[in-house]
């Protein structure tokens, strides 16, 4: 092999170790529990005006950091289930700083599939009915942070919330959007 392409050879092999070194450092210091992952807390849900494309909603997540350092998440994913079936999921590369030893409340914005939605309406119906009024109906949201300072944001610090509702919640939360 020719000494040039020996040494260009070596120095890409010692740059790819370096950053796999440098962002291995996070993942290490999280391990160690150097770095504690942000705390994520749901705070309510906004629902805005039905538009052509999906139901606009706004998961209110309360983040707090619990490190002396600022903590610096690089996106998240989020899937919703209601009754158990899928109807909204996606992904956001929208950057969120949290300072030190603080809080910051972000909205994840997601959009409910009006076909999922329509899905959902036989089990529903039912539900309204006066003999049926106590059932309650079941939510979850799931999904992840990307924290940058661990092999950045490769590594997803999970969230889950779930919780009921009952019908007649659930069409005084709707009413002012069904005009």
């Amino acid at each position: 092999m020719h000494p040039r392409l020996r040494r260009l050879w070596t120095g890409i092999f010692l740059a790819l170790m370096l950053l796999a070194t440098i962002s291995a450092c996070g993942v290490r210091q999280l391990a160690r529990g150097e770095i504690q992952p942000p705390k994520v807390s749901f705070q309510g849900l906004k629902i805005y005006p039905p538009t052509a494309r999906g139901w606009p909603l706004g998961a209110m997540l309360l983040l707090e950091n619990p490190n002396a350092e600022p903590l610096n998440l690089l996106g998240y994913d989020y899937q919703l289930w209601i009754e158990g079936k899928s109807v909204a999921q996606g992904t956001s590369q929208q950057a969120v700083n949290l300072p030190p030893l603080g809080q910051t409340v972000t909205e994840v914005p997601i959009t409910v599939q009006l076909p999922a939605v329509m899905g959902l309406l036989p089990q529903f119906l039912p539900m309204l009915q006066k003999s049926q009024q106590q059932r309650q109906f079941h939510y979850q949201i799931a999904g992840s942070f990307r924290l940058a300072s661990v092999m950045g944001g490769i590594i997803p610090i999970p969230f889950k919330f779930q919780g009921e509702a009952s019908p007649r919640e659930g069409m005084n939360f709707l009413r002012p959007h069904l005009r």
